[in-house]
């Protein structure tokens, strides 16, 4: 009854907020979403560094997941649907600190059906937001007919960045 509540409220605040874009731009920080369930942190860092030339400390990560951390520990860039409050508003650290940067890309990195990635991705401002085509095309600003289980996004992604930006 209280998931579907916080559900409530995280769709309502999904529809009625603006993504967040920068129109100056000054920052060199490129941000991934993740599903941390399906995608490895350390595979995906590999990925940027070779596809995007840039250094690891110009990398933020955030991941979600629904499952592996209900009883242990979680790392420090993973939130689960618990770093919400009962009406959608972030109440964790790990989501306020990756929100706070602002990034020259933000790949969201995660299929359909991700309310709370979405939500992130939507309060997270960006030049330019690159997702997959089967999540929410509201909140990116270019998308890739890609599976989310397919590694090629940011091989791809590369190509098309290189010349918008």
């Amino acid at each position: 009854m209280l998931t579907s509540i916080q559900n409530f409220f995280l769709n309502k605040k999904l529809e009625s907020s603006k993504s967040s874009k920068l129109d100056d731009f000054a920052g060199s920080k490129i941000g991934i979403l993740f599903n941390d369930d399906v995608s490895d942190r350390y595979q995906l860092q590999q990925l940027i560094e070779k596809n995007f030339d840039v250094d690891p400390s110009e990398i933020n990560f955030l991941g979600f997941s629904r499952h592996r951390y209900d009883r242990v520990e979680k790392p420090g860039f993973v939130f689960i649907q618990k770093d919400f409050s009962l009406f959608g508003q972030p109440k964790s650290e790990v989501i306020n600190n990756f929100t706070r940067h602002k990034y020259k890309l933000l790949f969201n990195f995660f299929g359909e059906e991700e309310l709370c990635l979405e939500i992130v991705a939507q309060l997270t401002e960006a030049k330019l937001k690159v997702g997959l085509s089967e999540s929410n095309e509201k909140i990116n600003d270019l998308l890739l007919a890609l599976d989310s289980k397919n590694l090629d996004f940011f091989k791809e992604s590369s190509k098309y960045i290189k010349h918008i930006i």
